[in-house]
């Protein structure tokens, strides 16, 4: 189980096959699923294959997210396009759900997605009635872009993001 970095409690790991079956079951549950692009459920052998093809793309980072030595959920990072990343998350473990942990998921991967290269934004996509997400995004800096019936394309620049991060400090210093 290596750690690939740790922020504000939070370790970002290397998703390993002990994971994979955790990380599916909460995938597949109605209140994550349906706010993802691929909203199909996913069997077992799907998400294997999903694992061993993990490696394959240099500029997607995948990540185990472990609190306390526990596994509370999942995260990514893709830096397909040269001047920007793009992100996701979600927590599934149901003690962690809707706490400030994901707030910590969110600012420390915005960190380390400005740290990797020298991009100039991040952006992300959330279903339209998903409030929670919209709002959750909102406070880490991104801004509504374009919209559709189906999305909600959202993007911050680093300062945006480093002025939320500012107003998110003490909140942050909690886990620090």
């Amino acid at each position: 189980m290596a750690v690939i970095f740790k922020r504000y409690q939070i370790e970002f790991r290397t998703i390993e096959q002990g994971d994979i079956e955790q990380l599916r079951q909460w995938r597949n549950r109605d209140d994550i699923r349906l706010m993802m692009v691929d909203q199909s459920e996913i069997s077992p052998l799907q998400q294997q294959t999903w694992f061993e093809r993990l490696g394959e793309h240099k500029n997607r980072h995948h990540f185990a997210l472990w609190f306390r030595d526990q596994l509370i959920g999942y995260a990514n990072a893709s830096f397909d396009e040269s001047e920007s990343a793009s992100t996701g998350l979600y927590i599934g473990h149901e003690k962690y759900r809707g706490s400030m942990l994901a707030i910590c998921v969110g600012v420390g991967l915005s960190e380390w997605c400005f740290e990797q290269l020298p991009i100039t934004g991040i952006s992300a996509q959330v279903v339209p009635h998903n409030q929670a997400a919209l709002r959750f995004n909102e406070s880490l800096g991104y801004r509504v872009g374009e919209q559709n019936d189906n999305w909600v394309f959202l993007s911050k620049t680093q300062p945006e993001f480093e002025q939320a991060r500012e107003r998110l400090l003490p909140l942050l210093s909690r886990f620090s």
